[in-house]
């Protein structure tokens, strides 16, 4: 099992026998599996020692009293939560934490202090902004951001330089903090429908980057750096933008120098969507 394929076990709880295809059904993960929130997510609320530590939601407000201090992962999902409690803090062992499809405005900052977390799935939630803490779980390699109403990444996150798979689909993002450069471990991007009409010219940094989702936005083209992705990039999916037959020679590329470059890998509108090659 590959590690993509072990993060969305773990954040869902739930093994998804034969997922392929990502839960949005516009691309496939070059791993073989789908966003862990996907095909109904998850089913209940769950932790590591299953119901034996069920804690019992009786109101907008989630605390963690009822957690071992040696949790490792806690899932909670669908349970309307709103805000979740500053003794999370406490938990400093935990490596997954799922608290996708609840009604979350905010997250504390103390969040930052949960410095083993590995996995973090916020998909679904009504998040507007993150803590700057956020830049301290130094350990983070998964994070689903994915169905929120974000605009803006804190300028923090440029240290997460062990992240591998980011979801910020079916947000509000125009635009990327340039730091973006930093996170050359990763693998996966979804910015999928969003508001952006271009990419900063570090998106040629991500070095390891094997699948870039960018359809549903208002891209007219991309920086030239792009072209440094060749050698890793295995699925680029620019269907319903804007993309412009040829872009600024040593500025920017448009359709026929993506084709050019990318061959296969690059899908418009038109083309017929298959898996990475």
């Amino acid at each position: 099992m590959n590690i993509t394929q072990t993060y969305k076990v773990v954040c869902s709880l739930v093994v998804l026998v034969g997922a392929t295809l990502r839960s949005s059904g516009n691309c496939a993960n070059p791993n073989g599996i789908k966003n862990p929130n996907s095909s109904g997510g998850v089913r209940q609320a769950a932790s590591e020692d299953s119901g034996n530590r069920q804690q019992a939601v009786r109101s907008s407000h989630y605390s963690f009293e009822g957690y071992s201090e040696n949790a490792t992962k806690i899932s909670i999902s669908s349970q309307g939560i709103r805000f979740i409690g500053r003794n999370i803090k406490r938990l400093v062992k935990l490596e997954r934490l799922d608290l996708s499809r609840n009604k979350l405005e905010t997250l504390p900052p103390e969040i930052g202090e949960l410095k083993n977390l590995k996995i973090l799935c916020l998909h679904g939630n009504k998040l507007k902004s993150l803590p700057d803490s956020i830049g301290e779980l130094e350990n983070l390699q998964y994070l689903d951001l994915s169905g929120n109403k974000l605009e803006s990444l804190p300028a923090e996150m440029k240290k997460l330089t062990n992240l591998q798979y980011l979801d910020l689909s079916n947000n509000k993002f125009e635009t990327l903090p340039p730091d973006m450069g930093k996170w050359k471990s990763l693998r996966n991007l979804y910015l999928n429908n969003n508001k952006f009409k271009s990419l900063p010219p570090e998106i040629g940094e991500l070095e390891n980057l094997q699948e870039l989702d960018l359809h549903g936005n208002e891209i007219e083209a991309l920086p030239d750096t792009t072209r440094k992705l060749s050698g890793s990039l295995k699925f680029l999916d620019l269907r319903d933008n804007s993309i412009s037959e040829e872009g600024e020679r040593g500025s920017t590329l448009g359709r026929r120098e993506l084709r050019d470059i990318f061959k296969a890998c690059v899908k418009f509108d038109g083309d017929v969507l298959q898996g990475p090659q």
